[in-house]
């Protein structure tokens, strides 16, 4: 469908003369429409963006009571559309003449003639609107680089955020790790306490783990971002088999807490990628042991709402503020202690949201500090046509 052509907007008292200058318009490509009252020029400017405006002086007159060409600037659509003012020929009163001419420049006009000639009008107009198209197009590079500019800016921004959490967030695990191994060999060194070795190995492994987990979740939510994060969804029969994978996935044997699952049976069955979704679910998992104490209570519910499948991870933790609800799925932006001192980036909550997203789905949370929260996203009930990387999934 091609482009609709652009309209030179005649504004006279006289339908005649609008006729007249008609043929300027084809002369420069333009369409031409022509009004004959100040009420139509406002009405047609209010929802239309024309190329140019010929507005006549003798129109601007009948209206005294208005600044008919200030009006028509202070409309943010026509700042920058060029506006020219005609004046009605050869006049008596020179100061008249006068007065109109610099009233129609004050009050914005770009040009005012005194003679309406056709082809002075048509070389006056194809001047400005090149110079308009010129404008255009520098205002629209002017943006460009503006985009350019914040897109720097969020990279640097995300360079320093990553810095950060280097520093604070891989020194500390790491740091545990080899205490906990200088422990393990002074004790291997000086008793023969075989349970305490493994439950000082138990700790190192748990911290490697977690050091894991957060290399994975910044790889991916980078590849998922660029558009390159591996995507296969199929049809996943056991929901239930696959949360107790996930289950396993988040917790260690030094962090105890009651768990329990509940799927509906009209929920079992799901259509997603089950990587992901197992990801998905670990890291919920993994951030509700972090914002718990021993012996806390997480929970897992997935139930068939509408079109969707609901799934929920509720825990007894500290909670989360109210202010923080929106921000808290932006990597880095939530960065905060965890009920066992450890800092979180927030970049598995990141990796969640972009995942359950490329499902086709959403994620939120219900939170009071103090009382826990509840984690909620949603995945579409049936198999749809979904569009990926270029490639089309067929539906089931």
């Amino acid at each position: 469908m091609s482009a609709p052509i652009p309209e030179l907007f005649i504004a006279t008292s006289a339908a005649e003369r609008g006729d007249a200058l008609a043929p300027v318009a084809r002369a420069l490509g333009l369409q031409s429409r022509v009004l004959v009252d100040v009420e139509g020029l406002l009405y047609h400017t209010r929802g239309a963006v024309p190329a140019a405006i010929v507005l006549d002086d003798a129109l601007v007159a009948s209206v005294p009571q208005l600044d008919l060409v200030s009006l028509l600037r202070r409309r943010k659509p026509l700042a920058n559309v060029p506006l020219i003012c005609l004046g009605e020929g050869e006049v008596a009163d020179a100061g008249q003449h006068m007065a109109r001419h610099t009233a129609a420049l004050s009050s914005g006009a770009d040009l005012y003639l005194a003679q309406t000639s056709p082809e002075l009008l048509r070389a006056y107009l194809k001047r400005y609107l090149d110079k308009a198209q010129a404008d255009a197009g520098l205002r629209e590079t002017l943006a460009r680089l503006r985009q350019f500019e914040d897109a720097f800016k969020e990279a640097e921004r995300v360079k320093d955020d990553l810095t950060h959490m280097l520093v604070h967030d891989l020194k500390s695990p790491i740091a545990s790790v080899m205490g906990l191994l200088d422990h393990t060999i002074d004790i291997m060194h000086a008793t023969d306490d075989e349970q305490g070795v493994v439950e000082l190995l138990s700790l190192a492994r748990g911290e490697s783990q977690h050091l894991l987990n957060l290399a994975a979740n910044i790889l991916d939510v980078r590849r998922m971002k660029e558009g390159h994060m591996p995507y296969d969804p199929a049809w996943v029969e056991n929901l239930t088999g696959l949360v107790e994978t996930a289950l396993g996935d988040a917790r260690s044997s030094h962090e105890e807490r009651h768990f329990s699952v509940l799927v509906r049976p009209e929920a079992e069955r799901i259509f997603a990628d089950k990587g992901l979704m197992r990801r998905v679910l670990a890291n919920l998992f993994a951030n509700a042991v972090k914002h718990t104490r021993r012996g806390g209570h997480v929970d897992f519910r997935a139930w068939k709402e509408d079109e969707n499948i609901v799934l929920s991870v509720r825990d007894d933790g500290e909670g989360i503020p109210e202010a923080d609800h929106k921000r808290i799925f932006n990597a880095f932006e939530q960065s905060r202690h965890t009920v066992h001192d450890r800092f979180d980036t927030g970049m598995g909550l990141t990796f969640c949201k972009l995942a359950v997203e490329k499902h086709g789905g959403t994620i939120w949370v219900e939170s009071k500090v103090g009382r826990g929260s509840t984690f909620y996203f949603s995945v579409p009930v049936e198999a749809k046509e979904l569009l990926t990387d270029g490639v089309v999934l067929a539906q089931d």
